[in-house]
């Protein structure tokens, strides 16, 4: 697990206390990369007083017949993520 903070351009590794430089823009957006490489981004609306959260889930397709039932996948991923957030 990593969590990436733009605005300080620090990377943190929570389990083990590891710090690296993000060597970006300053920006407002939090990131959290978790086990299996799905990524939760977090940024402020540039226009309404709200939250916006981003998600990238990723899964192995072995072959383009597997492409639905991956997909299926990757839908149960993303609202497994939302339901554990709470949103």
């Amino acid at each position: 697990m990593q969590t990436l903070d733009y605005e300080t351009s620090k990377g943190v590794n929570p389990q083990t206390g590891e710090e690296w430089p993000i060597h970006l823009p300053k920006s407002n957006v939090l990131q959290f990369i978790t086990a299996d490489g799905s990524i939760i981004s977090a940024r402020p609306s540039g226009t309404e007083p709200k939250i916006k959260f981003y998600f990238s889930v990723k899964e192995k397709l072995e072959n383009a017949a597997a492409f639905d039932e991956v997909n299926k996948q990757l839908d149960q991923k993303i609202k497994a993520i939302i339901a554990d957030m709470k949103l």
